[in-house]
């Protein structure tokens, strides 16, 4: 077994990974026990990422109901994350009011304070480590978001239906903060991109975020972003796109994940390839989906030429010419 480290050996890691293989990560041994007692309920505290509910905490989901077809799984988390944990097969969402990314969750202690204690028999992971829990078993439970067919009409009122072929932008991932390196392709070169495909090509994009800035106003533009829900985006991209160019983002990770059959190319932007979909590694449970990922240069998205990307684009386009 090769154990990988950077700069000085970590001898505490390398412990670490020796026990998990062992004996099991603490996310094994709280599965074996909860099965030897027969307790099927488990609670879950989230204040992470949206893209990893599904890289990461799917999974885990799939591993208990694999063990426990009856189990019952319920998740604390912020308010903004309602819309991924629907999708993501939970049975009950706690959402706490004003929690801020990243800020510390105490599940027992908030289900009493408000007045619903959990069970004592409960199995609680207050800080999931999914990282940690799947390394090396990625593949064995492939992410997969569930999808109600009655959600497509959200985007009837955002986006009307045209004879042409729409190409979803997410053009900032808004979670670069939280992150060591450049997750997004600048606004210039996505200005630039756009001027490649003008009006009367046939072609129209959609802007994905939470903000309308840096502003874009090509005519065959319509900009989305900070007009949806996370539900509503992705209906958008379900009903009405045929290409989705995003950086690797909950965006990205939702619509890869998605768990419908729908022609969909996706072109997938990314600075680190050890992060995301890519190392996930697991294939799209669409199965018309295209993924074409483009790595900049040194690890860096800013390296991603305009010229490689339009190439790209144009053969996504010829694809779905070809296919309609």
């Amino acid at each position: 077994m090769k154990i990988r480290t950077r700069g000085r050996l970590n001898f505490k890691r390398i412990t670490r990974v020796l026990a998990d293989r062992l004996v099991g990560t603490p996310f094994d041994r709280a599965l074996r026990l909860a099965q030897r007692r027969g307790t099927d309920e488990f609670v879950f505290g989230w204040n992470r990422g949206l893209g990893d509910v599904a890289l990461g905490l799917v999974p885990l989901f799939a591993r208990i109901r694999a063990a426990l077809p009856h189990a019952r799984i319920v998740v604390y988390t912020r308010a903004d994350l309602e819309d991924a944990f629907l999708m993501a097969g939970v049975d009950h969402l706690v959402l706490v009011p004003d929690l801020e990314r990243g800020a510390p969750l105490d599940v027992r202690d908030y289900a009493r304070e408000t007045g619903q204690p959990l069970s004592e028999t409960a199995t609680v992971f207050a800080d999931p480590d999914p990282t940690r829990w799947l390394d090396g078993r990625r593949q064995a439970f492939p992410p997969a978001l569930s999808w109600d067919g009655g959600w497509n009409a959200q985007a009837d009122h955002l986006l009307a239906p045209a004879d042409v072929i729409t190409i979803g932008a997410h053009v900032h991932s808004e979670t670069a903060q939280h992150y060591g390196y450049v997750k997004d392709w600048p606004a210039a070169n996505w200005r630039a991109l756009f001027q490649a495909f003008p009006p009367g090509a046939g072609i129209r994009f959609v802007l994905f975020g939470n903000a309308a800035s840096p502003k874009f106003t090509q005519s065959n533009i319509v900009d989305l972003r900070g007009r949806t829900r996370f539900l509503e985006l992705l209906a958008v991209i379900r009903c009405r796109c045929r290409i989705l160019i995003a950086p690797d983002s909950g965006v990205l990770t939702a619509a890869y994940y998605l768990a419908q059959d729908f022609p969909l190319d996706i072109l997938s932007l990314w600075s680190d390839p050890r992060q995301g979909i890519l190392k996930q590694d697991c294939p799209s449970p669409n199965h018309r989906l295209v993924h074409v990922p483009l790595i900049g240069a040194g690890e860096d998205v800013r390296n991603i030429g305009v010229d490689g990307v339009r190439r790209e684009l144009a053969a996504a386009i010829d694809r779905a010419r070809g296919a309609a």
